[in-house]
Parts: structure tokens; C-alpha cells; sequence
């Protein structure tokens, strides 16, 4: 494929090996990027510095994406002994691999490291840890495209980078809307800045790009070290995002296909495929091996064939991917090279959107873990499929200028929508946030207590009060949802399920009244919050019925067991020397009548929204 003229190589220019950039060239090229990377951190970072100037000191992250309490409890798990930790939130041992989330928890080990290191300073090592991923994240972005692009162009790599970082494809059509409804920036709080949550899955997906570039690497000539690092890149995503490792098997996969049937492949890299195949599969095996493969499993068949479930999980996303993979496939300015590992991305993302299908959610919830890559899979293939028309459309009709300004006008759309969606996504959390500044402050300002106090504190919703509290305090918490996750199945239904029950009668929770709600039409919001995460979530009829039989089973016997007033219950308290609840003043959660049916009353204390009230038992 011949140049294109002198007027456009700045934006669509093929690699010449008679004509070697200048270093200038090469040196502007690299500010160009840098200065990219710089605007896309600015973007994302403003959020945190925003809510640090508006709401001062405090030592806990501020939130703008789900989950991060449970990630950031998950990097605070103490190990107490070889082969076992301490459960977060209710400092209980459990075996170090007795669940999925403590076996693939990379990116928590590695946090903790770097919390240590910055001297558990959490709100600074929040922040820089951030930095590092985004800015990892858009330099192996930018690495991809500089290399593999049909276009060498500098601005499309960096409108390509924008496209991924700056707008969220999976959420098009509310998108749409915010911008028709300018100047008002309401709509924009719905949608998010695409990589705001901070461990899963942003760390994985910069290995996943990695892993990408390598494989079309690999595939041009036979380099050994490649395969290597992709062998090492893949154990690495398995142990932080097992999803991570199945996206980049459907890429290998599709990979090793094109060189078993194209008569171009370099003669004998088949070899080093099928090696590297086989030592992937022996390694990922013994890590598997060692300790729980349970996430969300409840006696559930690995296999379970659900056709009717395809119409649901066909959405918008899907459809989008479709369209791009197909015209992937179909491109002729691709190298073949770069197109097969290309459509393998596409391939996979959509084939394990579809998993629940196959795969029940009570055993991976593989659909919706899965949709976290459709971000990144349909922003590459997009700038891909853009590079390649761009270069084929320059070859028969050359139009730098209007090729100029639109290029132009792109990066500026992409600028705008970045910071739509960086105020937007401030102002959406901007409530939580401050509750979450206010509980921090009333924590510290409580009287230390060395041992015997329990936290009985709110857990309706993600990141709720219990899981800062778990963060902050030196006693368990009561309950918390998402102490199942660090829980042994067994410790989960003998435990976790007794605390629950507790935690929904001091909530006025009546056992007569939450069967009458699961045999009703609207159960899911009650399972959810029950911690039956992949049933509520699941679109099967037949799981969530399965799910609404396990409350029935196991959470509403044992709650009527505390509406009797068991002893066991007044026993539980009697463990500890004072029982500390942290309510909202203005929409209580706890019933003081059924706090004092089992504790005694003794003091207050308030701040903002937040009052600590002090029990002892009875």
C-alpha cells in the first residue's frame, strides 16, 4: 500500500521504511501523546479533587463507582496464620483461598502493598493508584494503535484513546439524550466516565490490551519472547479478573485458527501456539486447583442450555459489537494479522455476553461480568475500522482538508463529553460522598473501645454504611452483604445467614411480611439486598425461583427464630461490651423498640445526618 500524498500523511500515512522519522518528528509525536494522556487524567481525577476541596480532610476515598468498599475491605484481609486471613467484617477466620474473591484478588494484594508504602495514607493511595491504572491503561492504548493502525496517524490514535476513555458506548442512547438536553448537564449524571471503579475491571483490561498487541506481534514473526509475555499476562488477569483470561483465549483461539488455514502464516508458528497453549492450560490448572472455585454457585449445574434467555441478552451493546466484528471480519484494509486477533476480541466479548444462557449466573454471572469489556472491545474495533476506511478512502480521493477538520472537530467532541461525564459523574455522587465524609468524621470522633464492640450499621444498598464502617472501625460489624463474599459457603449459611436474620429484626423486618413480598412479582430488590446477588440478577425465571426457595430455606426460619427471641441472640450480644448502631437521622434504618428488646440503652451522639447510638446487652 503506496503513501498517501504530502498533504495528508500527517493524518493517514502508511509506514516507509525508505523514509525514517526525524527525531523532531518523533519527539512531537510523543508530547502530542503525552499531553493526551495528561488531558484523559485530568478528566478522570477531577471527581476526587473536586470532592476533596468541597468536603476536606478525610482519610477514606471518595466513591464513584460501585463496589469500592467491598475491594478496598478485600485489600485490608489480614493473614492470621499459613492458609488462613481474617474476614473484614466480622473478623472470623477463613481458609486464605476459601472463596473466589480471596483466591483472585491480585489487584487488592497489590493495593495493600501500595497503601502500606504510602503509610496507609487511603485517600492519597486511592488516588496515585488510580493514576497509575488510567495512565497505564491510555499508554498501552496509544502503544496499540502506533503499531497496528492501517493509518500511522497520530490523530486518530488519540481520538481513538478519547473514544475509549471519554465516552461510554454502553450507555449510547442516554448519552444522546444528555446532549440533546444542553445546557442542562442533569442527563449526564446517568452515564459515567467508562473506567471510574478503581480495581475490576481496570486492571485486567491494560493486560488485555497488552495481550492483544502481542498476539498480532506474535503472528507477523516468530518471536518467542511474545508468547512468553502473553503466557505471563494471561496468569496475571486470571488471578486478578478470571473473565480477563477467557477473552484473551477467544483471541489466541481465533488466532491459532487463521494460522492452521492461512497459506501467509509465517511457516512453523503453529508450533509455538500449541506450546504456548499447553503451558497456559498446565499453569492456569494448578492455580485453579489450589482452594475454592465458589462465586456464586448454590448447588448449581455448570451446564444448564437456557435459549429463551438469548432475546434478553441480545441488547443494544451486543447488536453494536455484532456490527463492528462483522465489518472486522469483512475489511480488506486490515492486515490479516491484525484483523483475526481483532475479530477474536469481538468474537469472544460477544459469545460470553451470551453465557448465562449456557453457563447459569448462580454458578459465573458470565453475561454481565462480560459487558465490562464491550467498552474496550467496540472503542478498538471502531478506531480500527475508522483507520482502515480513512486510509482506503484517502487512496482514491485524497481530501486532506476535510479529512483535517473532521479529525478536528472529533477531538473536540471528545474533549467536551469527557468533561460532561467527569462533572456529571462528581454531581451524582456528590450526596454519598458527603454521608460518607460525615459517617468518617463521627467515627473518629467516638471514644476507643480496645476490644468487645460490635457496629450494627446500615447495609440496604452497594458500598452502604457497614462497608466504610468495617474500614474504619476496630470491631466487626453486625451484618454487611457483602461479607459473604469472604465467607466459606458453610461459614456463610452457619454464620452470615444468623447475623442477617439479627440485622433484619432490629430493621422492623417481619418474617410474614418478607414471604408475602418473595411470592410477589417485584422479589428481586428484596433477594439483592438479601445477598442472593446472581439469582436477583439472573433474567431466568427458573433461578430466580430457585432464589426465592434459598430465602425461604435459610433467612426467613432462622429471623422467625429471632422474633421469638431466641437465646442464642441475647447470647451473640453478651460476646461483646458495647454495641455501637450508626443510623441516619433522617431516614432510620433500626427500630429503637427491637433494639431494646435485646440491648440496654446508654447515650448518643450526633453529627450531620449520622447519630451513634450506645447499647450494652442485657
Amino acid at each position: 500500500m503506496t503513501n498517501t500524498s504530502r498533504d495528508t500523511r500527517s493524518f493517514v500515512q502508511q509506514p516507509n521504511v525508505a523514509s525514517i522519522p526525524s527525531k523532531g518528528y518523533l519527539a512531537r509525536r510523543a508530547i502530542a501523546q503525552f499531553i493526551a494522556i495528561i488531558f484523559v487524567l485530568l478528566i478522570y481525577s477531577y471527581p476526587s479533587l473536586k470532592a476533596k476541596a468541597d468536603f476536606g480532610a478525610v482519610n477514606l476515598p471518595p466513591i464513584f463507582a460501585p463496589d469500592l468498599s467491598l475491594y478496598l475491605n478485600l485489600s485490608s484481609v489480614k493473614t492470621i496464620s499459613p492458609g488462613q486471613v481474617l474476614n473484614p467484617y466480622y473478623l472470623l477466620p477463613v481458609p486464605s483461598s476459601g472463596t473466589a474473591y480471596l483466591k483472585f484478588r491480585l489487584g487488592p494484594i497489590l493495593f495493600h502493598a501500595w497503601n502500606k508504602l504510602l503509610a496507609r495514607q487511603l485517600w492519597l493511595a486511592m488516588f496515585t493508584w488510580n493514576l497509575f491504572w488510567w495512565a497505564l491503561l491510555c499508554a498501552i492504548t496509544l502503544w496499540l494503535f502506533e503499531r497496528f493502525l492501517p493509518a500511522n496517524s497520530l490523530p486518530i490514535g488519540i481520538a481513538g484513546l478519547g473514544l475509549l476513555m471519554l465516552v461510554n458506548i454502553g450507555m449510547l442512547r442516554p448519552l444522546i439524550a444528555a446532549w440533546l438536553h444542553l445546557p442542562s448537564l442533569f442527563g449526564f449524571q446517568g452515564v459515567a466516565l467508562p473506567f471510574m471503579r478503581a480495581f475490576s475491571p481496570q486492571i485486567p483490561i491494560p493486560f488485555l490490551l497488552a495481550y492483544l498487541g502481542l498476539q498480532i506481534d506474535a503472528l507477523r514473526q516468530r518471536r518467542l519472547h511474545s508468547w512468553i509475555v502473553m503466557a505471563v499476562l494471561q496468569l496475571l488477569a486470571l488471578s486478578a479478573f478470571p473473565y480477563a483470561t477467557l477473552m484473551m483465549a477467544g483471541i489466541s483461539f481465533l488466532s491459532v485458527v487463521w494460522l492452521l488455514f492461512s497459506p501467509r502464516s509465517p511457516r512453523g508458528i503453529w508450533r509455538f501456539a500449541f506450546a504456548y497453549s499447553a503451558a497456559c492450560a498446565i499453569a492456569d490448572g494448578l492455580f485453579l486447583k489450589r482452594g475454592s472455585m465458589n462465586i456464586y454457585a448454590r448447588h448449581s449445574a455448570l451446564i444448564h442450555l437456557q435459549p429463551s434467555l438469548l432475546a434478553h441478552l441480545v441488547g443494544g451493546i451486543w447488536l453494536i459489537l455484532f456490527l463492528l466484528t462483522t465489518a472486522t471480519a469483512l475489511s480488506k484494509s486490515l492486515p490479516e494479522e491484525v484483523k483475526w486477533p481483532l475479530v477474536g476480541l469481538g468474537a469472544i466479548n460477544m459469545l460470553l455476553m451470551l453465557g448465562d444462557a449456557v453457563v447459569p449466573a448462580t454458578v459465573l454471572l458470565l453475561s454481565s461480568h462480560a459487558a465490562y469489556f464491550a467498552q474496550t472491545t467496540s472503542a478498538l474495533l471502531l478506531t480500527f475500522l475508522a483507520s482502515a476506511t480513512l486510509v482506503r478512502s484517502a487512496e482514491k480521493s485524497p481530501r486532506p482538508n476535510k479529512v483535517r477538520l473532521a479529525i478536528v472537530l472529533v477531538l473536540l467532541l471528545l474533549a467536551l463529553n469527557g468533561a460532561f461525564l467527569s462533572l456529571g459523574t462528581y454531581r451524582a455522587f456528590f450526596t454519598s460522598n458527603r454521608e460518607q465524609v460525615e459517617l468518617a468524621t463521627l467515627m473518629n470522633s467516638l471514644p476507643p473501645l480496645s476490644t468487645g464492640q460490635l457496629f450494627v450499621a446500615r447495609s440496604l444498598s452497594v458500598d452502604d454504611a457497614c462497608g466504610w464502617i468495617a474500614l474504619l472501625a476496630r470491631g466487626p460489624v453486625l451484618y454487611c452483604t457483602d461479607a459473604e463474599t469472604m465467607l466459606t459457603p458453610q461459614d456463610n449459611e452457619n454464620i452470615n445467614r444468623f447475623r442477617e436474620a439479627i440485622y433484619l429484626y432490629l430493621t422492623g423486618e417481619d418474617s410474614g411480611r418478607l414471604q408475602q413480598i418473595l411470592a410477589g412479582p417485584n422479589s428481586t430488590g428484596p433477594m439483592y439486598r438479601l445477598g442472593f446477588w446472581a439469582e436477583a440478577s439472573s433474567l431466568s425465571r427458573e433461578e430466580q425461583h430457585a432464589g426465592v426457595a434459598a430465602v425461604q430455606e435459610s433467612v426467613i426460619p432462622r429471623l422467625q427464630r429471632v422474633e421469638s427471641h431466641d437465646p442464642d441472640v441475647s447470647r451473640f450480644f453478651r460476646q461483646f461490651q458495647r454495641i455501637t448502631v450508626i443510623d441516619d437521622q433522617q431516614n432510620p434504618t433500626f427500630v429503637p423498640v427491637r433494639l431494646g428488646s435485646f440491648l440496654k440503652f446508654d447515650g448518643e451522639q450526633h453529627l450531620g445526618h449520622w447519630v451513634a447510638l450506645s447499647y450494652v446487652p442485657e
